[in-house]
């Protein structure tokens, strides 16, 4: 089975470095530049797992989070943030955890969050 992320960042290069590393994992990828495309691409699409940035502006992850899940609860959601270091991503978790499954710190370790997909899409 082949997997489908959808990546929502306002940041291009972001969503471009997150898509690459995910691509040549074999995922299907979708990206979105804002909570509002995002929930418009989900309408539209089947997405397995969702990868926003928690501060964006107009609407933030965590409303979008919230959307999501209100209106797809099967759908995991990762938050990552530029809070530069891990404490401050677990900071995030304890605030936010009903509505994030794990929250990664940019910049983007490849290994941390190729682990987390396969472990939120419940892959061995």
């Amino acid at each position: 089975m082949k997997y489908s992320i959808l990546i929502v960042d306002d940041t291009d290069i972001i969503r471009a470095l997150i898509k690459e590393i995910l691509e040549s994992s074999g995922y299907d990828i979708l990206e979105a530049s804002s909570g509002k495309d995002a929930l418009g691409i989900m309408s539209n699409k089947s997405v397995d797992l969702i990868i926003t940035d928690i501060f964006m502006p107009e609407m933030s992850g965590i409303e979008l989070a919230i959307k999501i899940k209100s209106n797809f609860p099967q759908i995991k959601v990762l938050g990552i943030t530029a809070g530069g270091n891990q404490v401050t991503a677990n900071q995030a978790l304890k605030m936010f955890a009903n509505h994030f499954e794990y929250i990664l710190s940019k910049p983007i370790d490849q290994e941390e969050l190729l682990d987390n997909v396969k472990y939120l899409l419940n892959i061995d």
